[in-house]
């Protein structure tokens, strides 16, 4: 019962600080593509994937950080609202650089 309350509490605040993230950086691509909340709500790890630089766009939202959580207090109804930490989610360039060596090791 509790694993399904995190994941909507997840999802709430996937769906949010996208929101957050398209009006306020609508020229970047950020795709937000996980999101795990401390069961005690005190902490959130945001996954932050971009085609143009990931590891850039994680330190753009974690720079703005403080005004996510602040905007995030207004929009859901919680005890507490998770400090943020946003991290690059790298999965894609792994993959295709597994791609590239196995092309390689074809050729």
């Amino acid at each position: 019962m509790v694993t399904g309350r995190m994941e909507q509490i997840d999802s709430l605040i996937k769906r949010e600080i996208a929101v957050y993230l398209q009006r306020h950086f609508p020229d970047d691509f950020i795709v937000l593509t996980e999101v795990h909340v401390t069961k005690d709500l005190s902490h959130a790890k945001i996954w932050v994937s971009s085609p143009l630089d990931p590891e850039r766009s994680a330190k753009n939202c974690q720079a703005s950080a403080k005004e996510i959580r602040k905007y995030l207090a207004g929009k859901i109804v919680a005890r507490k609202v998770p400090a943020l930490y946003f991290v690059p989610d790298l999965t894609q360039e792994h993959v295709d650089k597994i791609e590239r060596l196995i092309k390689k090791t074809k050729e």
